[in-house]
Order: structure tokens, then C-alpha cells, then sequence
């Protein structure tokens, strides 16, 4: 793993600490019914969730970031949920179709555990989101379950996916969207006129979004799918060997490669988009674009210390920030733990 170099900033939020602590005080509501290895997974996840929304909407003032990141949790406690014995026994069906419910009719009595946590950070947001923004919200989150469940089939299949149709069921199931609109949402802004004016900029941005998301998930998650998940398929660093015949070696370096292309695609984006906007509408445009890029950038620093892909204590509290223990290096595909050498093992 070579040291990524980074186009993007990013920050966590000054408070970071403060919501590190929420963990604990929302472990028992949502994860109460759960008991064994079920509820050790999942405990690290919530942790993480958190940690995700830190660094994704430092921006965020106290009341929008506790409903940001229990919106968080929420979508990558679900995603956790193909670890557990949800999947081995067949009802990650109904966790998917009550966490969509609970969007789509929150003031309904929920059946599981993560629909009536979902529904309760819905039912939070829903009045102070503006109609369209919530709309749009709404209708990525149904985009992320239908994705998911096609994800979750796979995985109980064991079917795999060419490069095309692995990148059309991430676009998603890695929630892209969910995370751009919550980011919205973390400033009390609303892009929903902007975006009727200027579609095709709009959908560009949404495109390198979801290239990032997807090159940074699976590069940084990919020892933990195949010492962990069994489930290293599922991956753009496995179709990179299996498709285009590359070696594991080559295909992370492409990885590699491709975020720091994508970040450099973001920044000139950003920076076209600016040049052909004025006055009132190339402010909110830079304030809006500048919200998502620490949803990208917060993605790769997230992905670089999460306890749920680098295992317990591989990254520290520093300041306000967590910081990984190293980022470059040999790494050990070995359970557990992610481990970097100077040299190969």
C-alpha cells in the first residue's frame, strides 16, 4: 500500500469526542434485543457510524449532527448486518424492508431494531428538512436498500459481478447519495432548485461521488473482506485480477491510482462549476461543493481508521481526530487486525 496523495481536505468536527461518547448512550437503544456475536459486531459499527459522521459534516451544529449521525449509524449499522447471523438465517429481507418502511411511514410502529431506530432519526429530520430535500433523501435511501439487497443475494449466493455490473449495484449500495444529501442537510442548505436548473452539473458531481466512494471503500476495506467477511468477490480489487487480469499487487496500486484521478477530476469540477455561476448561486454553489468534498475526503480519512475495517485499536484519539496508527506500508492480510511491515512478510 502506497501513501495516497490527497487532493481533497478534510476535518473532523471540533466535537468529535463529544459525539465519540453517544456510542454508549445509544448502544442499549438500538442494539438492546441483540445478544453474542451479533451484538459485538454491530457494537463496533455504531462506534464508527459516529466516527463516519465526524469527519464527513465537521460543519454541523449540535441539534443536525445528532440527527446526521443517527441517520449514520442507522444506514452502516444495516450494512454491518450481512456479518451477522441476519444473513446466515435468511432475514436480512426484513431488516431492509423495515428500514425503507421506516422512512417512507416513520410514525409507524416498527419491526426490528434498526427500523424503529431509523424511524426515530426520520421522524427527528423530517421537520426541518425543506420537501424537496427530504424527497430526494428519502428516495437514496430506497436506492441504497433495493442495491443492498441485490449485494445480499450475491453474498448468499456466492455470485460475482463483471467490473460493469459490480459498479451499477455500488452506485447504491454505497449510499453516495444518502451521504451528499445528509451533507445538505448538516449546513441547512437546500439544492433541490439548483439542481432542477443545472442537471448535467449536478450529475457530474454525483458520478465522481460515486467513483470515489467505491475506489476508497474497496481498497482500504479489502483485508478485512478477505480475512473477515469472506467475501473479497465482492470487490473492485478482485474483478481488477479476474476481468482485466492484473496482478493483486497492480490492481491495488490501480486503486491507487484512480482515487487521486478522481479527486483531481472533483477539484476541476469544482472549479468549472464556479467559473460558470455568479453572484447568489456561485456562493450557495461553493458552499454546497465544499460540503461535498468533505463528504469525499471525510470518506478516505474514515476508511483509514475505522476500528469496523482496521479492527480495535489500530487508530487513536488525537486532539479531535482520529488518527490511524500507519497508512503505507506491506500489509498483512492477516484476521483481526490490519498490520503494515517496512518489508514484505
Amino acid at each position: 500500500m502506497r501513501e495516497i496523495d490527497r487532493m481533497l481536505s478534510s476535518s473532523w468536527h471540533p466535537l468529535t469526542p463529544k459525539w465519540d461518547a453517544f456510542a454508549e448512550d445509544w448502544t442499549e437503544e438500538l442494539l438492546g434485543e441483540l445478544s453474542g456475536g451479533d451484538r459485538a459486531i454491530l457494537e463496533t459499527t455504531l462506534r464508527d457510524g459516529i466516527w463516519w459522521a465526524c469527519v464527513c459534516y465537521p460543519a454541523a451544529d449540535d441539534t443536525r449532527m445528532h440527527d446526521v449521525a443517527r441517520a449514520a449509524v442507522a444506514h452502516i449499522v444495516l450494512d454491518d448486518c450481512i456479518y451477522t447471523s441476519y444473513l446466515t438465517d435468511g432475514r436480512m429481507d426484513e431488516l431492509l424492508a423495515d428500514f425503507a418502511a421506516a422512512v417512507n411511514d416513520p410514525e409507524e410502529e416498527r419491526s426490528t431494531f434498526i427500523g424503529r431506530f431509523m424511524a426515530s432519526a426520520w421522524r427527528a429530520m423530517c421537520p426541518r428538512m425543506p420537501d424537496g430535500l427530504r424527497d430526494r433523501l428519502a428516495a437514496a435511501t430506497n436506492a441504497y436498500v433495493r442495491s443492498t439487497a441485490v449485494e445480499v443475494e450475491a453474498r448468499a449466493s456466492g455470485e460475482t459481478f463483471t467490473r460493469d455490473e459490480y459498479m451499477a449495484m455500488r452506485e447504491g449500495s454505497m449510499a453516495a447519495d444518502v451521504v451528499h444529501y445528509l451533507g445538505e442537510y448538516s449546513i441547512d442548505i437546500d439544492m433541490s432548485a439548483d439542481m432542477e436548473r443545472l442537471p448535467e452539473l449536478f450529475a457530474q458531481v454525483r458520478r465522481v461521488g460515486c467513483a470515489h466512494f467505491a475506489y476508497v471503500n474497496d481498497l482500504l476495506t479489502f483485508r478485512k473482506e478477505y480475512c473477515d467477511g469472506g467475501d473479497f468477490q465482492h470487490s473492485l480489487v478482485y474483478t481488477a485480477v479476474t476481468d482485466d487480469g492484473l496482478t493483486l499487487q497492480q490492481s491495488v496500486d490501480r486503486l491507487c491510482d484512480l482515487i487521486e484521478k478522481t479527486e483531481r477530476r472533483y477539484r476541476d469540477l469544482t472549479e468549472r462549476i464556479l467559473a460558470a455561476t455568479e453572484g447568489e448561486q456561485r456562493e450557495r454553489m461553493r458552499v454546497y461543493l465544499r460540503q461535498v468534498e468533505r463528504g469525499l475526503a471525510g470518506s478516505l480519512d474514515y476508511s483509514q481508521v475505522g476500528s469496523r475495517y482496521h479492527g480495535q485499536g489500530f487508530s487513536r484519539l488525537e486532539g479531535f481526530r482520529f488518527v490511524p496508527s500507519r497508512t503505507t506500508g506491506w500489509l498483512e492480510l492477516s484476521p483481526g487486525k490490519s498490520v503494515f511491515h517496512d518489508a514484505p512478510v
